[in-house]
């Protein structure tokens, strides 16, 4: 079948869209067009992207017309989107081509809105609420529904239509790579990483105070961040804090990378760190970096969160922190970078358990058995 994957916020490049989902449906055969932001055309591992231009948040509707307009031209079979903003779309588009249309939810979206710094805080709830009651009902327009999380999916659980939660466990062309890559590995350098968006409520303020902590007991240690800062001026107000401790040696914010080029990051560190706060949404969604972390041998030390908790076994794969307390962090760390070898054996506990139950195989199974129980 033909199948059009849409979005106008995620790059086609993004983890779940893209090396997850769209190679999926591609392996098992059908002919995939994405349609989302990027640098522009064409063919990648045998799906064909159509590029959608960089925007800025306000002016993304203005996208919608091309994102439509591309999408009737593939005359696909079904259409996939990723963004909530086209939940208004989707509709239209399923009248007008009789098509079925999937939502994929990607996030608590009512608690993502609560925590937006971009939204002034009085209106911040007031559109989280109307959101909260619109949603489902806008979703109740389309042929089908996926979740990233089970957390998620207990929003939609009174919207009748067929539903598939997908993990976002890590491929199993990631888990290989990771496995290649770290199986002479030496020791590692007392490298900290962070990989992934860096907000306020995932820990910005922690995430300096803790590591200070570190770096005074262990002058040696480095903070490795790799992702984006939001919202604007996130980025120097951490530098500015970085700097008033004395730290710039020690600290490294090196920006967004492409997903291909993670793997670099993940085989030179020695830690991965999750070091989200107890608001509504973290405390839901699961952060796919844990998983990314664990596939390349890293043990973790992560905020003890609902959403954290079922993955991370203390003392056999990391260790779990209070998670608004920075002390407790900085003793995890320093507990697995004074202590190398008990760290390696972690990291190795971890490598399994993705191995063997946190990957993208058993998601791919229900990723096509939705598809084929929609168009059945």
């Amino acid at each position: 079948m033909k199948v059009c994957i849409l979005s106008s916020v995620h790059g086609a490049l993004d983890n779940r869209v893209f090396y997850r989902e769209a190679r999926s449906l591609q392996r098992a055969g059908h002919d995939v067009t994405l349609v989302a932001v990027h640098g522009g055309d064409e063919v990648r591992d045998g799906v064909r992207i159509v590029g959608l231009p960089p925007v800025p948040r306000w002016q993304r509707p203005l996208l919608w017309r091309r994102l439509v307009r591309e999408a009737l031209a593939t005359r696909a079979d079904v259409y996939h989107f990723h963004d909530p903003e086209l939940l208004l779309v989707a509709p239209w588009l399923r009248l007008r081509t009789g098509k079925p249309a999937i939502y994929d939810v990607h996030e608590a979206n009512a608690d993502f809105i609560r925590v937006k710094d971009y939204l002034p805080a009085p209106v911040r709830y007031p559109v989280a609420w109307a959101f909260q009651l619109l949603e489902p009902l806008l979703a109740r327009l389309n042929s089908a529904l996926i979740f990233a999380d089970d957390q998620i999916a207990a929003s939609f659980r009174h919207v009748r239509r067929p539903k598939a939660t997908l993990y976002n466990f890590p491929a199993r062309s990631f888990v290989e790579r990771a496995a290649e890559a770290t199986r002479d590995a030496g020791p590692r350098p007392p490298v900290v990483l962070y990989l992934g968006g860096l907000e306020r409520n995932r820990g910005s303020r922690l995430m300096v105070e803790a590591f200070y902590r570190v770096w005074q007991q262990m002058p040696e240690a480095r903070l490795l961040h790799v992702g984006h800062l939001e919202p604007p001026g996130l980025e120097d107000e951490v530098r500015a804090d970085v700097a008033a401790r004395g730290m710039e040696g020690a600290v490294t914010l090196a920006g967004r990378v492409p997903f291909g080029e993670i793997g670099d990051h993940l085989a030179g560190a020695a830690v991965g760190w999750v070091t989200w706060q107890p608001v509504a949404k973290n405390r839901k969604n699961v952060p796919t970096k844990l998983f990314e972390y664990m596939a390349y041998g890293l043990p973790v030390v992560s905020s003890d969160l609902p959403s954290t908790r079922p993955f991370v076994q203390p003392g056999r794969n990391g260790y779990l922190a209070a998670a608004a307390d920075p002390a407790a962090h900085a003793e995890a760390l320093l507990d697995l970078l004074r202590r190398p070898e008990r760290a390696a054996a972690m990291g190795r506990q971890g490598q399994e358990l993705v191995r063997t139950r946190y990957n993208w195989d058993e998601m791919e199974k229900r990723l096509l058995a939705l598809y084929q129980e929609l168009l059945s």
